[in-house]
């Protein structure tokens, strides 16, 4: 391996493992055991580099003796290997290597009872927005108090594999939410990250991520969940439209750019005729 070090070769492993594509982090994991000269030098990171990618991945999970799912998060550890299941009113231990959850226990002072009617209102609030928006999503929601300040933390993570068509993506946002307890104004500070990755005949990823700062009033737990949600469903729904935007700018201009303007026939292409030629092909065949 030349003068390539040891530490050198694990740094270059982990940062092969923590940038692997959603739903393929094990597949990465085979191919990166089988560059290294020795299997023990991952091994031996193993553990740490496995729950930084699942904690940053907000990986999803079935939530014992629950119908819902919940998020594997760095907010939400509470202990090595222990996460918080709020909506379950439980504790959940979830093992790195094998990707799985081994036992849940109740839980024991994690939850502030102060926070707790605001928490289980944004809950609510993100559930009925996950459900109609993310048909493969979660989301768990977090709550706790900081000095005379609230801070609720919804995390929301979708997630849909189709490997046999050669794609998979994974849509992540995080809202962190303070206000004051009695009221006032509501700080809202939001990361949006999307990632797909297509790779039939070639090798194509989309990895993208936006920050959003907001504000709405805060008042009763009700009221301030609801009013909170709102801006947060249009500023996902905004970065959703400028998503779209992108793709077809890229359609348009920056993809066109990347074709030879001459092809064998020697001729320029008219792409305006091309996509009338491709809208009479689809119309003949109806």
């Amino acid at each position: 391996m030349g003068d390539v070090t040891e530490e050198e070769l694990v740094q270059i492993a982990t940062n092969f493992l923590l940038n692997s594509p959603p739903g393929e982090f094990m597949e990465v994991v085979t191919d990166v055991r089988a560059l290294l000269p020795n299997e023990q030098l991952l091994n031996n990171t193993a553990a740490e580099t496995f729950r930084e990618y699942n904690t940053e991945q907000m990986v999803q999970v079935a939530s014992p003796n629950n119908k819902h799912q919940v998020l594997i998060t760095k907010h939400g550890e509470v202990a090595d290997g222990e996460y918080l299941d709020p909506r379950g009113n439980q504790v959940i231990s979830y093992d790195h290597i094998k990707q799985e959850v081994t036992g849940a226990r109740p839980i024991d002072g994690e939850l502030d009872s102060d926070v707790e009617p605001y928490r289980a209102a944004f809950d609510d609030e993100a559930v009925k927005y996950i459900s109609e928006h993310y048909p493969h999503g979660a989301t768990t929601v977090y709550g706790k108090k900081q000095g005379n300040q609230y801070k609720i933390v919804v995390a929301i993570s979708s997630s849909k594999f189709n490997p046999s068509n050669f794609w998979n993506g994974r849509w992540r946002s995080t809202w962190q939410i303070t206000f004051g307890a009695g009221g006032g104004q509501a700080t809202i500070d939001g990361k949006l990250q999307v990632n797909v990755h297509y790779y039939e005949d070639g090798n194509v990823q989309l990895n993208t991520s936006t920050d959003k700062h907001l504000q709405a009033p805060a008042g009763d737990p009700s009221a301030t969940a609801s009013t909170v949600i709102k801006a947060i469903i249009k500023a996902e729904q905004a970065f959703h439209a400028s998503l779209d935007t992108s793709y077809t700018t890229m359609g348009d201009t920056t993809f066109k750019a990347l074709r030879r303007a001459l092809p064998i026939t020697r001729t320029k292409i008219d792409w305006n005729k091309i996509r009338t030629y491709k809208l009479g092909s689809e119309m003949s065949q109806k």
